[in-house]
Formats: C-alpha cells, sequence, structure tokens
C-alpha cells in the first residue's frame, strides 16, 4: 500500500488504468472510490498522528520516514507541553525529555502540587512527600483550615475529620452539627461494591462523591480517586454527585448518564 504523500499518484494511476481496460464499468467505478477513501485515511491517520497528543491513536505503519520524523517531533512537544503543566505527572512521559527538560518538569510538578496542597480541601491530592519542611507546615495549617470551615458548615459531618480538631473546635463543631441537619439528597445505601459476575473485573454499587479539577479526578463513595483521560474529561466534568458508577476494566461507568470514560485508579 502507498503511504499517504503517494496516495493521489496512485489514485490517479489506477483511475486512468480502470477507465482504459474496463471502459468506466461499475467495477472501476468502485475500484476508483475505495482508493479514494484510503487517500482520506491516510490523510486522517497523518493529522492524528501530527497532533501528537494521542500516539496510541497513531497507526505509525503507514507512514513514510520523514512522516515518522514530523510525528515524532509533534508527540515530543505535545508530550512536553502536558509535563509541564505540572498537575498530572502520570500522564508525562518522563522517560522521553531530555535532561533539561526533566529538570523543568520537576520545578513544574513541585509548583503544581504545592499550589494544589496549599488548598487544604484535598488532602489526598497532595503528595506530602515532595514537600519541603517549611511548605509542609504551610500546608499543614492550610488542611487544618480548610477541614475546620467544612466541620463548622455542620451540613456534612461525614467529611468532616473530627479527630484533627482542638477541643474548643470540637464544641464548636458539635454545635453546629446539631443545628445544621444534612440537606436532603438522593438516598443511597452503604456502599457495597460487588462484582458484576464471576470472573469479570467490573464492580457495580459505586457512586460519586466529587469531581475536581475539570472533570480530570473522580472521587468515588469509597474514597477511591480515579484520573480521567485527557480525552473523556469533556464527560466527566459534567458527571453530579450521586451519580451510580460502575469500576470496570480501567474505565468508570455512569450508568445514570449512559456514559463511560477511561480512567486509572490513582488512590
Amino acid at each position: 500500500m502507498p503511504h499517504a504523500d503517494t496516495a493521489e499518484a496512485a489514485v490517479i494511476t489506477h483511475r486512468d488504468t480502470t477507465r482504459t481496460t474496463c471502459s468506466q464499468t461499475f467495477t472501476c467505478t468502485f475500484i476508483v472510490a475505495l482508493f479514494f477513501v484510503s487517500s482520506g485515511a491516510w490523510a486522517d491517520n497523518l493529522q492524528t498522528c501530527l497532533d501528537g497528543r494521542y500516539p496510541a491513536l497513531c497507526d505509525k505503519s503507514r507512514l513514510s520516514p520523514e512522516q515518522l520524523q514530523r510525528v515524532k517531533v509533534a508527540e515530543h512537544r505535545a508530550n512536553l507541553a502536558t509535563c509541564l503543566d505540572g498537575k498530572y505527572p502520570t500522564l508525562c512521559r518522563h522517560g522521553d525529555l531530555s535532561e533539561v527538560e526533566a529538570r523543568d518538569v520537576s520545578r513544574a510538578e513541585r509548583a503544581a502540587n504545592l499550589k494544589t496542597c496549599l488548598d487544604g480541601k484535598y488532602p489526598t491530592l497532595c503528595r506530602h512527600q515532595d514537600l519541603n519542611a517549611a511548605e509542609a507546615t504551610r500546608v499543614k495549617q492550610a488542611e487544618h483550615s480548610a477541614n475546620l470551615a467544612t466541620c463548622l458548615d455542620g451540613h456534612y459531618p461525614a467529611l468532616c475529620r473530627h479527630e484533627d480538631l482542638s477541643p474548643d473546635e470540637a464544641r464548636r463543631v458539635k454545635l453546629a452539627e446539631s443545628v445544621n441537619p444534612p440537606p436532603s439528597t438522593r438516598i443511597r445505601a452503604p456502599s457495597t461494591a460487588r462484582r458484576y459476575s464471576s470472573g469479570s473485573d467490573c464492580e457495580s454499587g459505586h457512586w460519586v462523591d466529587s469531581v475536581m479539577a475539570d472533570g480530570s479526578i473522580v472521587k468515588l463513595e469509597d474514597g477511591s480517586l480515579w484520573q480521567v483521560d485527557g480525552a473523556d474529561t469533556v464527560d466527566s466534568a459534567l458527571w453530579l454527585p450521586t451519580d451510580e458508577i460502575v469500576t470496570c476494566d480501567g474505565k468508570l461507568i455512569n450508568t445514570d448518564d449512559k456514559e463511560s470514560v477511561a480512567a486509572e485508579k490513582i488512590r
């Protein structure tokens, strides 16, 4: 099969040949149309490859040596952009970075992690082991303040880390919880994750607790955290708390919205 850059010439050659030998019969027309479709498929594949963000979707067997080199540059550039964002280290192919790029990425990841940690609301998303002593002190204060604010709201006792409160704070929180009953929500039974069938890697009985980082992170009711593939965050960003979820072979399946996203359990 010809590469994408020779596809047009091949189409013209076969078109002329078939017109001469077949006198434009239905069969000849079909052959010409098939070659045009093939040319379009090659062009679409090249466009996907040159995007650089989705190497797994690129069929490199269809590329010429010159195109392979262009794709290699595009994939490196896309990976570096993802890495320098710093927010999702697991999406970065660190092995493809140069020594200088790796240092820049390390700084970006530390800065992004510190920002997440200093928010204080999601301690499980903070890589505490990457903090220095001064940063760890600031983060501890931020997490304490965020937890206290949640506790003093009084509506969600289950989200309050009561063990982190001082005696005086605990008394204030107890009063807040007594005068602020939880709001009415969809009633859920306690989480009882169960297998769909023997030998299956699917578990039902889960639901969404919260969606963070524009759909990139989904927290389930059991406290587990799932990192959603970048291509699927457009769907997961719209998921709502209490949406029913099935975890299945590296996917989260929202049975309420009839949607599924590729996701990796990170905690």
